[in-house]
């Protein structure tokens, strides 16, 4: 009895067909990461040149009520675009405690914001100051100014 494989035309045509497939699969996989990364990018580019250039904060008041550990702050936007929120950090001694609020501000907004800080209460002493800083979208990806960050004394 005579055994018989494939022929080698054939087992050629089947190899080159999975290398196509694995090829495509891999292209289409990978195609979406890389076009991912690169409109972030482009959006960071993009959060990176507004902050330097048509965004600006002013920020007039600023308290933090220790009976409620709330955070209060009265901003206004002084720059030619609106920004979608804003940063707070408040800083202890012994560390600080990010807050953050969306809140839209179209350019000569004033709003008086009090955010409530739910982590301060585990913070040993009263805070030092106040960093408050805009927050911006583009393309869909939020980016902090922090090059606009105003920094407000409470001592």
């Amino acid at each position: 009895m005579k055994k018989r494989g494939i022929s080698p035309l054939i087992a050629t045509v089947l190899l080159i067909g999975f290398v196509v497939i694995i090829a495509a699969s891999v292209y289409l996989w990978y195609g979406d990461i890389v076009k991912g990364e690169i409109l972030k990018r482009g959006a960071m580019a993009d959060i990176e040149a507004d902050c330097a250039s048509v965004i600006d904060i002013d920020v007039s008041d600023a308290d933090f009520l220790s009976s409620t550990d709330e955070v209060s702050i009265t901003v206004r936007n002084v720059g030619a675009e609106l920004f979608h929120g804003l940063r707070v950090i408040v800083d202890y001694p012994d560390g600080n405690v990010v807050l953050s609020e969306k809140e839209m501000f179209k350019p000569g907004d004033e709003k008086e914001l009090t955010l409530n800080c739910i982590d301060c209460s585990s913070m040993a002493g009263t805070p030092n100051q106040i960093e408050v800083m805009p927050v911006i979208v583009r393309q869909g990806v939020p980016g902090t100014c922090s090059n606009k960050k105003i920094v407000y004394n409470l001592t």
